[in-house]
């Protein structure tokens, strides 16, 4: 059976580096980022779930028609008035249907 060769690596750069400027690239250098990787530094616009109209997808509300985004985002003020109300009418019927017995 003949004897196979074997070839030892390549040994590395003196120094440990082996970054090829050719097929590595600085990910902080956008000089040597590849064909087709490129930095978007604007942000992105999404429309409006309500309106349609171009916002940045960052935005709470709505500068076109004022609604809020999400209901994360929304205030909460206006709920509680409305359980305030029907609690009262709900007590105030109560009240009533005691005093006709």
């Amino acid at each position: 059976m003949p004897r196979t060769r074997y070839d030892e690596p390549e040994e590395d750069d003196e120094d440990g580096d082996d970054y090829d400027a050719e097929t590595d690239y600085d990910p902080d250098d956008p000089e040597t980022y590849p064909a087709g990787l490129y930095v978007d530094d604007e942000r992105a616009l999404i429309p409006c779930p309500h309106c349609r109209a171009e916002i940045d997808e960052e935005s709470e509300q709505c500068p076109k028609c004022g609604t809020f985004i999400s209901k994360e985002d929304a205030p909460t003020g206006g709920s509680s008035a409305t359980w305030i109300v029907v609690m009262v009418l709900a007590l105030l019927a109560a009240l009533a249907l005691a005093l006709t017995r």
